[in-house]
């Protein structure tokens, strides 16, 4: 099982290690401030930052249950859409030519 690094909310230990399956119920507790995420190598806020299961409140329109509408970018070719952005539509001459640098 592997343990997650937390710092405790006014203890007298900073921090300890803990067993991932006690996460939860210590967050729901309120007893801890901060864990360390290691897929992201950085500590995580309990109260600014994006938690797994808590719904947010997204206020733009729904996307997954309706059809959008495609924009004329989204009906572009690949080579129509590279072209208007002035990228060179044979990957690998460009390619050459980025590493030889002309």
């Amino acid at each position: 099982m592997p343990y997650i690094r937390v710092v405790y909310r006014g203890k007298r230990v900073d921090f300890d290690y803990i067993p991932s399956n006690l996460l939860d119920a210590l967050i729901s507790k309120d007893e801890i401030s901060h864990f360390y995420r290691p897929s992201e190598r950085r500590w995580v806020s309990i109260r600014f930052d994006p938690m797994r299961g808590k719904g947010g409140c997204y206020q733009g329109p729904e996307r997954r249950r309706g059809k959008m509408e495609p924009t004329s970018e989204d009906q572009k070719t690949e080579e129509e859409y590279a072209n208007s952005k002035g990228y060179n539509t044979n990957w690998l001459k460009g390619l050459w030519e980025h590493i030889e640098g002309s």
